[in-house]
């Protein structure tokens, strides 16, 4: 209802008809199937598989980088692309299917409250550390598809709990999700901060209090599920974060993230996950697999634009 509000207020000419079609359109990411659909199957080539689609298809460039990267991240998971009646192209992932691209044209908010798949790469998260001051809005990796998150992780407290495994994590013990390999990529993580918190013995008090991993719940202000409730995200030590909530709007513009210490953000890159630092809105504790994100901006590496960066 947010979305619709959104243009009603700007005044467009949609008729009621319109705005309940785009409303329903938009409340759920996995679509139903459809006996009318036109099914490509996926056979291990994203490239054979981006040549079958018609011509009106092929000019969108993003679409082979985004399919690579969410086959890299969730191996297995892709299983078909399918043309609508509409000819809406739908992503076939994990026995459900989901918008590639709605054709809606948003703005900041509405793409973090209503994304579609294309959305969730919109902005390509940079690999470069240490990282300083950032352009408005850019937040890479925080627009997510929810049902996506929910058919690979869980789609309840209780579903992502049976998921759960205990990690050691840096003298820890924490609850992450087992599937599509999460778990697996905070141990390494955590096997990679060993050597360096015992040659950097300064850098400990990061992982010492740690401030949470599984807890299903709401994102602070928001009506969108945390990566959290997934039990794909992990909270650092709370007294050595900075958070955007915690701040005057202004600061930012002027907030600088290279205070905190690159190598614990690259050990956590390297496995997978990105770090809410680099996002506009920061989250300087918070860390998120999302390795189809990691694998897109290793394809396409991203340069943070200049022009729209705050001066020294």
């Amino acid at each position: 209802m947010h979305y619709v509000t959104g243009f009603l207020r700007r005044g467009l000419p949609f008729s009621l008809i319109s705005l309940l079609a785009l409303l329903v359109a938009n409340l759920y990411s996995a679509e139903s199937v459809s006996s009318t659909n036109h099914r490509f199957e996926y056979h291990d080539d994203i490239q054979a598989l981006a040549l079958s689609l018609p011509d009106s298809f092929r000019h969108d460039q993003k679409l082979v980088p985004i399919l690579a990267a969410l086959t890299a991240g969730y191996p297995k998971a892709l299983q078909a692309l399918e043309i609508r009646s509409d000819q809406r192209l739908l992503v076939c992932l994990a026995g459900q299917k989901f918008i590639y691209d709605d054709g809606i044209t948003k703005t900041f908010e509405q793409r973090l409250d209503n994304p579609d798949i294309k959305d969730m790469f919109y902005q390509t998260y940079p690999l470069t550390n240490p990282t300083d001051r950032l352009p408005k809005d850019f937040d890479p990796g925080r627009c997510r598809v929810e049902g996506l998150f929910m058919t690979l992780y869980g789609d309840s407290a209780s579903a992502v709990a049976r998921n759960c495994v205990v990690v050691e994590f840096c003298g820890n013990s924490v609850k992450f999700n087992a599937r599509y390999g999460a778990a697996e990529a905070l141990r390494a993580v955590s096997t990679d901060l060993t050597p360096l918190l015992a040659q950097k013995p300064e850098l400990r008090s990061y992982v010492n209090k740690l401030a949470g991993t599984f807890n299903w719940r709401k994102v602070a202000g928001t009506g969108r599920l945390s990566n959290h409730s997934f039990a794909t995200a992990i909270d650092l030590n709370v007294d050595k974060a900075a958070y955007w909530r915690w701040v005057s709007p202004t600061q930012l513009e002027t907030f600088s993230r290279k205070n905190w210490p690159s190598e614990i953000i690259e050990a956590f890159e390297r496995h997978g996950f990105i770090w809410g630092g680099k996002w506009w809105h920061f989250d300087t504790m918070h860390f998120e697999y999302r390795p189809e994100i990691i694998a897109y901006a290793k394809s396409a590496p991203a340069r943070i634009p200049e022009t729209q960066t705050a001066q020294p």
